[in-house]
């Protein structure tokens, strides 16, 4: 192999090696809700504002609440899915990503009560990928003053997917569920895999290059 080969493997291999590891990234947006918004408060308290969710980076959908010193799971902001001012339907956000159809993903994220865990307040809400019924989970048992972490895995089926969280105890109230360290990631074992595999040439094309 030639010198201008082997560069040109070793500078493929390279960005292979690059790719794998942003394959462990997050490929939600302001998943921790710790972007400033882009536009003004609609209102709110000493700890909490409210705003529109197109001023939300990353996210759509409904008003959303961010917190501040209230006990965060990590960064220093969380959010509250049922946000200020009622409506008549449910509170729901969502968020857009790029995926590799037939590609799986996994889905975590911390969520904790406002109110309590008593049936008098009972939060619930519901976490569905592409609106497929295969993939919807409803989530119960949250308390105050306690993070708890979900864990899910998915099917990419197309290009781009669609992750929402929606309200369903209070689905139209404005007190409950929160949410914070939302992360898709690629699982561990292809990441590693690929890595390997960069690995694997690299040393092949050295072999080469030296009997060259």
């Amino acid at each position: 192999m030639n010198k201008k080969s082997y560069s040109a493997l070793v500078t493929a291999t390279i960005l292979g090696m690059l790719l794998t590891t942003s394959a462990n990234a997050n490929l939600i947006q302001n998943g921790g809700f710790e972007a400033t918004p882009t536009g003004a408060t609609l209102g709110g308290g000493s700890f909490w504002q409210y705003y529109s969710a197109s001023s939300i980076t990353g996210w759509s959908g409904s008003n959303l609440e961010l917190w501040t010193n209230n006990g965060q799971y990590e960064g220093e902001v969380h959010a509250e899915l049922n946000a200020h001012a009622s409506t008549n339907t449910a509170w729901s956000i969502f968020q857009t990503f790029n995926t590799i159809s037939g590609q799986r993903y996994d889905l975590s994220f911390a969520y904790k009560a406002r109110r309590g865990n008593n049936n008098a307040s009972n939060e619930v809400f519901s976490v569905n990928v592409d609106n497929t019924a295969s993939d919807l989970w409803t989530v119960s048992d949250h308390v105050t003053n306690s993070w708890k972490t979900f864990s899910q895995s998915f099917l990419a089926t197309s290009a781009t997917t669609t992750l929402r969280f929606t309200a369903v105890t209070p689905s139209t109230g404005t007190l409950g569920n929160f949410l914070d360290d939302i992360r898709v990631t690629v699982p561990e074992p292809g990441a590693l895999a690929l890595l390997g595999l960069g690995l694997l040439g690299l040393g092949i094309a050295r072999k080469r290059n030296k009997r060259a």
